[in-house]
């Protein structure tokens, strides 16, 4: 009887998660992420859960720290028994197996370097300020026509905004990155110390999401975060990761009065759902940053992989598929409730490393979701309230999208940032 009634008040002191005595941490096992409950009564400091594990920031299994102001917690690698001692604690929101994410992309296509200035760009800048489905001529051509707004306030093209490209890095020294000198375009954090992006993936995001010459909004600052290896591989702990040190980022650069407002980029994904990096975007939506993310390369429903399941009708993410010249939905594209809109994803010309005028021809949702970033930031430059706003954000870019077939039987809508202009009758109208 006496063991019973000391189990049962172990167990309740427990559930409270009040410091106990442990038995000595056993090392190994699989890498967990936990996350600390942002509603709990009293939220505990990330020292004081580990302290319940026998652990400590500074122990070898602990691998990373999240520590900002919208959500609090760690990755480790843990056995069975610090699971069973997580599972006990009511004050923690997840504990979730580190599970691998692949930065998106289905066609590459080298081409030759040289194309460098405006008006000639790439046709996805076109067809995102042009009310016609379609755009006509050659994917590999650069001689389409970007229309933009520009703001009363003169802060046109994302001037003011930040751009947080979570991916394989940024080659920073491009021309398509270095032709203004009133903006920052820098790496700032990266997982394992080095910030090169041997992979190519992010720079070319980066280029289309903010670019001088190939990207939607080029006087937005842009910051590179690296969570993926150079193969375009990685782990959603580092992804995590990189949103933790994104809202601190946000945080310190809004309090310091040195931007209008932050928007990241996600070009990346999951086989399957990952609650831990939903509660991180959940997190970083609710902290003022407003997020995008790729719908996946797999023609499936995209509520069931990371980070696409955040957006649409499921979540505060905008969620991009990928539309062709045609005006189709891609093949690869996915699809369903989670996807808010389409943009142009296929044969898209941006910045590549190698050289500085280096350019390459992609295909991906990768390739759809960094217009949308550029679009977003646009707005955070020239309008404070949606700035201010991601949910008013998400429903003004949904509001103003095209309404169109998707070649498929169905109906989709198509990014527009705000102006609808037919360029074949001459006319522009916003």
């Amino acid at each position: 009887m006496k063991s019973s009634l000391l189990a049962l008040a172990i167990l309740t002191i427990t559930t409270y998660g009040a410091s106990l005595p442990v038995a000595a941490h056993q090392s190994g096992g699989a890498e967990h992420i936990v996350i600390i409950d942002r509603d709990a009564p009293i939220q505990p400091h990330v020292a004081e859960v580990l302290e319940r594990l026998a652990l400590s920031e500074a122990h070898p299994d602990v691998r990373l720290v999240f520590n900002n102001s919208a959500f609090r917690g760690f990755a480790a690698s843990m056995k069975s028994h610090c699971l069973d001692l997580l599972a006990n604690m009511s004050d923690i929101s997840v504990v979730e197996e580190a599970t691998s994410i692949g930065r998106q992309l289905v066609i590459p296509r080298q081409v030759a370097p040289g194309y460098g200035t405006r008006p000639h760009v790439p046709w996805g800048l076109q067809r995102i300020s042009s009310a016609s489905s379609t755009v006509k001529g050659k994917a590999q051509s650069m001689d389409y026509t970007y229309t933009y707004p520009v703001a009363p306030n003169g802060q046109d093209l994302g001037a003011g905004a930040d751009i947080y490209i979570l991916d394989t890095g940024i080659y920073t020294q491009h021309h398509a990155f270095q032709s203004n000198p009133n903006r920052q375009v820098q790496m700032a954090w990266t997982y394992n110390g080095d910030d090169a992006d041997v992979d190519g993936h992010g720079t070319h995001v980066a280029g289309t999401a903010g670019g001088a010459m190939v990207g939607v909004a080029s006087n937005a600052n842009v910051f590179g975060v690296k969570a993926l290896d150079s193969e375009g591989g990685g782990w959603s702990s580092n992804v995590i990761a990189g949103i933790d040190y994104i809202i601190q980022s946000h945080d310190a650069r809004m309090a310091g009065g040195n931007t209008l407002g932050s928007v990241m980029s996600m070009s990346l994904a999951s086989a399957e759902p990952v609650q831990a990096i939903s509660s991180a975007i959940d997190a970083a939506v609710q902290a003022g940053i407003h997020t995008v993310v790729a719908a996946g390369n797999s023609n499936k429903d995209a509520c069931s992989a990371s980070p696409a399941a955040s957006g649409g009708l499921q979540g505060p993410a905008i969620t991009v598929g990928a539309v062709g010249m045609t005006g189709r939905r891609s093949s690869f594209s996915n699809y369903g409730d989670c996807v808010d809109v389409y943009a142009p994803g296929e044969d898209i010309i941006s910045a590549w490393p190698g050289g500085k005028e280096m350019v390459n021809s992609l295909s991906g949702t990768s390739m759809a979701t960094p217009h949308v970033t550029g679009v977003v930031a646009g707005l955070i430059g020239g309008n404070a309230t949606l700035a201010g706003s991601p949910g008013e954000m998400k429903e003004w870019i949904r509001m103003m999208a095209l309404a169109q077939g998707d070649g498929k039987g169905g109906m989709m809508s198509v990014v527009s940032n705000g102006v609808k202009a037919e360029f074949e009758q001459g006319m522009i109208g916003i």
